[in-house]
């Protein structure tokens, strides 16, 4: 038992920047083979398949939308071709804000948006892979949260919190199928993170407002919530399934 996955075959949805890029890069240092999706940022892809190749593992960029069926389709059709048939983790990763609303503010068509892009583009994934990870009797499927679904996030949110909450919700409900299976279903909940989520969706004001209320004192990285992705898909997280990981330096406890 430990923390190597040599020749796995990882597929990151969302793969190709901030903690998509840093699961993608993680998994290849672990010995796998990954396959970065990325929907706009095909430019940022390509280059994480170089130095993913210069790590001395297979890399493939694959776009496509996966809050629609067609491009889950293409998806899964050349990730299973990438893996010669096979596919042994999956990181659920793509997601966003879109933008900040309050309840008052927010309408029907960012709400679909938010929740296709958060829950949606999840579900679709999984329900095309999971079924090549059964036949093979084993595999790890891994959904990248937030904070938000566990503490609702601040009153921007009423969208985003509660879409992230139904990923934690989704673990639990296929790990009531698949864990006899040989599948393991969990949760990465990142907190405050430094990446250009942030950049776009927070003012400087409650930016420090938030390093103030985190005890360590400071935002995660990108690569802190990896190493976590990296331990869940391997043979040492084999027992834990359905579980919500943290990575907030103690903002939030519990589920």
């Amino acid at each position: 038992m430990g923390f190597r996955i040599d020749g796995k075959i990882a597929l990151v949805t969302g793969g190709a920047r901030d903690i998509g890029a840093a699961c993608s890069l993680e998994l290849a240092r672990q010995g796998a083979d990954v396959a970065v999706n990325y929907n706009r940022s095909e430019s940022e892809a390509n280059e994480l398949v170089r130095e993913i190749e210069g790590l001395g593992r297979r890399a493939v960029a694959i776009g496509a939308d996966v809050t629609r069926p067609a491009g889950v389709e293409k998806l899964a059709r050349e990730v299973l071709a990438f893996g010669s048939g096979r596919i042994d983790i999956l990181v659920n990763n793509a997601g966003g804000l879109v933008k900040r609303a309050k309840l008052s503010e927010l309408t029907l068509e960012l709400l679909e948006e938010v929740m296709r892009l958060n829950f949606t583009s999840a579900l679709l994934v999984t329900q095309a892979v999971i079924g090549v990870m059964e036949k093979m009797g084993s595999g790890k499927v891994i959904n990248i949260s937030s904070i938000a679904g566990s503490n609702g996030g601040s009153v921007t949110t009423p969208h985003y919190g509660p879409a992230k909450a139904a990923l934690t919700n989704l673990a639990r409900t296929l790990t009531r199928e698949y864990a006899a299976k040989g599948i393991q279903v969990n949760t990465v909940a990142p907190g405050v993170i430094d990446t250009r989520f942030h950049e776009v969706h927070t003012s400087r004001e409650v930016w420090d407002a938030l390093m103030r209320s985190i005890p360590m004192g400071r935002a995660g990285t990108s690569a802190e919530v990896a190493g976590v992705v990296a331990f869940l898909a391997s043979p040492a997280a084999d027992y834990i399934t359905g579980e919500v990981i943290h990575v907030n330096g103690g903002l939030h406890y519990g589920q």
